[in-house]
């Protein structure tokens, strides 16, 4: 595959009159929200919230994310949605490796009827805490 991009990746996205003035109506609103998939699981959130998923065990402690793949932005008046995904040069939406934590410890027991046959194993979930560090609407 050749490193060089084909013209009609590098030409600009036309946007019609209308759809530039719904965005700028949706800009001037305070707080956002967004539903963000991730690892193919909708999570609905705002600035500053904390995603608890299961591991991903590429990211490391502090790791900055781009969330790309959101089903719908919007704010209390106004709402952009996807089909199936809003054009991601619409947002900047960061997120933030928080923590790595491990589940409760769940007991798993396997016994046979009429024998002395007893096996007991013991599992433990790991997630993946992510906060939203920022929603932004950029200017079309």
């Amino acid at each position: 595959m050749s490193q060089t991009q084909s013209p009609a990746a590098s030409t600009p996205i036309k946007w019609s009159p209308s759809t530039t003035g719904l965005v700028s109506r949706l800009r001037d609103q305070q707080n956002y929200y967004a539903t963000v998939v991730v690892k193919g699981r909708p999570f609905t959130v705002t600035q500053n919230d904390i995603i608890v998923m299961d591991r991903i065990k590429d990211l490391e402690l502090g790791d900055l994310l781009s969330l790309t793949q959101i089903t719908e932005l919007g704010s209390r008046d106004y709402t952009i949605k996807g089909q199936p995904f809003v054009d991601p040069s619409l947002f900047n939406i960061k997120a933030t490796v928080i923590e790595h934590p491990d589940g409760k410890l769940f007991t798993v027991t396997k016994k046979k009827r009429r024998t002395a046959h007893q096996k007991v194993t013991y599992h433990r979930n790991h997630y993946t805490m992510l906060r939203v560090s920022s929603i932004n609407v950029t200017k079309i």
